[in-house]
């Protein structure tokens, strides 16, 4: 009898890892990219009118608004960006460095729900991706590149000032 609940429970485990999730995306190439990208740069400026510092609080290394409203954007999966915690002059730099349609391969789109299942709380407002065409200064939007690692990389998820308190939990 135990033998039998053992084999039963190992094959409910082997379909349970054998089930695959497709999450679904919009991948936006060619002349899709310009309508997206010229939503993305409305939305992205009319958000920074929510922005205030007084939102912000810096724990466990990193920025987070107490009210979000920014999706992450990843670009070259390597740079990663929020906007909910940076002034309106570093997203006005970020739109006019990075989102530029014809500099733009393509983009892929992940709506609030499932983006939380490729980057965790970070994107639990969405995920963007992008995959330029061109080599970009990346150093826009607040980022901070990865300091002693090989792969280069970065992102402005912390966003501290001094005098400011950061929480360790």
């Amino acid at each position: 009898m135990l033998l039998l609940v053992l084999v039963l429970s190992s094959i409910s485990l082997l379909n349970a890892q054998s089930t695959n999730k497709t999450v679904p995306s919009i991948t936006y190439e060619g002349i899709a990219v310009r309508p997206f990208i010229d939503r993305l740069k409305q939305k992205i400026l009319s958000d920074t009118i929510k922005f205030n510092r007084n939102d912000l609080v810096h724990i466990n290394g990193r920025t987070v608004n107490k009210d979000p409203y920014s999706m992450l954007i990843v670009v070259n999966m390597k740079y990663s960006y929020r906007f909910d915690i940076v002034d309106s002059a570093l997203v006005k730099s970020f739109v006019q460095e990075i989102l530029q349609s014809e500099n733009i391969l393509s983009i892929d789109y992940i709506e609030k729900p499932y983006s939380v299942h490729f980057a965790g709380t970070v994107a639990d407002e969405g995920l963007i991706t992008t995959k330029p065409r061109i080599k970009l200064n990346f150093e826009v939007g607040g980022l901070k590149y990865f300091k002693g690692r090989k792969r280069k990389g970065g992102n402005n998820f912390l966003q501290i000032r001094p005098g400011e308190v950061m929480t360790c939990t």
